[in-house]
């Protein structure tokens, strides 16, 4: 799956809503307000950390999928992006980082708090751009492990002779935010 480029293009504007005709009836209101919303997932959306990104596939087709940015203090160096796609078993857990990894040093993440926790090991899709991506598959379990855990720490070494570089993501929201783009997409 690549999606170096993709994900970089993705313009963050808001989704414009639908339009509901006014009634007097205010359970009837909220109802409407209900539905409208799990119709109508705007793009910019954020669930904890995940924002929802959206672009146009074609007129009637659009991919959409949940994304958080981690970068250092500057605001401008990116440490790492991740990008999240619902698939029909589960997702797919994309994490982008800069151009220049030590790829044999593997990107790997495991659950926060756990010291004993084992590491899933990611696959290292490709290099393009200003970015190496690599990518794992998250079945029902691991997206509920997920929800326990709030927390994920994923590391990779820039040199063979480095210390990894070590951040935390939160996916407290992350399977919320997976559920209303698989809904949102059903409509």
């Amino acid at each position: 799956m690549k999606l170096t480029g993709l994900i970089l293009a993705l313009s963050l504007t808001a989704g414009m809503a639908a339009a509901q005709d006014a009634t007097t009836d205010t359970e009837t209101d909220a109802a409407s307000d209900a539905s409208a919303t799990s119709q109508d997932l705007a793009n910019g959306t954020t669930f904890g950390d995940w924002l929802v990104a959206c672009e146009a596939i074609s007129v009637r087709d659009t991919a959409c999928r949940l994304v958080q940015t981690l970068t250092l203090t500057d605001g401008q160096t990116l440490v790492s992006n991740f990008i999240t796609v619902p698939s029909e078993d589960g997702a797919i857990l994309i994490a982008q980082v800069p151009m220049g990894v030590y790829l044999p040093g593997g990107a790997v993440y495991r659950f926060a708090g756990d010291e004993d926790a084992e590491q899933r090991e990611m696959i290292w899709q490709s290099c393009q751009g200003q970015v190496c991506e690599a990518a794992a598959p998250l079945d029902t379990e691991e997206l509920a492990a997920m929800d326990a855990a709030g927390k994920l720490l994923f590391g990779y070494r820039i040199r063979p002779d480095a210390d990894p570089v070590v951040v935390e993501v939160d996916v407290t929201e992350l399977s919320e935010g997976l559920d209303a783009l698989r809904a949102a997409r059903s409509q």
